[in-house]
């Protein structure tokens, strides 16, 4: 029996495209770009600091290294990483995460992160990159429509290892999302492409990569309500009494007290997924 070749990429595309036309929280840059969300999700990380150690160890890093860390954030990963490489380019298109990555390098006194304002996507390898890199990085951001050209960047300038880290399952957010769609807009919300999609788009380029799942919790803390309210309204563009009613009684019932603290908590299920260039 004889199977027709599937094409993985067209089904990140429509998954993802039809993910980020759904998702009100759905301009990532423009939530991003705000800097109290962006203090938030560093904040986040640094209390949470055991997952940056863990992904620290299990990258092949060495003194002479250079590392291209996409969707770099605030700088998780690209701040410690540059105190033991030789030197890091952060791409990062969100100004918010490019502001609050830079303070951090002037805190800390590191001068060996190049920062590029731009999408993947939008990266010019021979103007914008220091082509080769001996590692790549993209932790939870490829939100990328073609990810089988972005894949292709990332090859184009690898010179030995690739690391890439995504999701596998339906996230705590996008659990969310799909109970509150409804009656928030009127549609069932479609939660974007997992790392199955993923794998076999690699697969089929050639590319037989290592997998390693994980799990991870997920939290948000909150002072009160009116600053959780604050929060979801940004992310899912209330514009009516009516949403903003409901998107309250409906996080009421999801955030708990702790600490004297509303939290918001969870559990995703994650991957790694690498391989080296020989």
């Amino acid at each position: 029996m004889q199977y027709g070749k599937i094409d993985w990429n067209d089904i990140w595309k429509e998954l993802m495209t039809t993910q980020q036309r759904l998702d009100k929280t759905g301009d990532k840059e423009g939530h991003w770009n705000k800097r109290e969300n962006a203090e938030r999700f560093w904040k986040r990380t640094q209390e949470n600091s055991e997952r940056t150690d863990s992904t620290l160890n299990e990258l092949p890093l060495t003194s002479g290294s250079k590392v291209l860390d996409i969707g770099s954030g605030p700088g998780r990963l690209a701040i410690p990483i540059a105190k033991r490489v030789s030197h890091v380019t952060a791409v990062e298109p969100a100004t918010g995460m490019m502001d609050i990555l830079k303070e951090n390098m002037e805190k800390q006194g590191i001068d060996n992160i190049s920062c590029v304002s731009k999408r993947w996507e939008d990266v010019d390898v021979e103007n914008d990159l220091d082509a080769p890199y001996d590692v790549i990085i993209a932790s939870f951001s490829l939100g990328m429509p073609d990810i089988n050209e972005a894949i292709q960047k990332m090859q184009q300038v690898s010179s030995k290892y690739v690391y890439l880290y995504w999701f596998a399952g339906t996230t705590p957010w996008e659990k969310h999302s799909i109970t509150l769609w409804p009656a928030l807009y009127g549609t069932n919300y479609v939660p974007g492409p997992k790392c199955d999609v993923l794998y076999n788009v690699l697969y089929n380029k050639g590319i037989y990569p290592e997998m390693h799942v994980f799990s991870m919790d997920y939290t948000n803390h909150f002072s009160c309500m009116d600053e959780a309210m604050d929060f979801y309204r940004d992310r899912y563009v209330i514009e009516t009494q009516e949403q903003e009613n409901l998107l309250r009684n409906y996080f009421r019932d999801v955030l708990v007290q702790e600490n004297g603290q509303l939290v918001e908590k969870g559990i995703s299920t994650r991957v790694r997924i690498s391989w080296e260039n020989k």
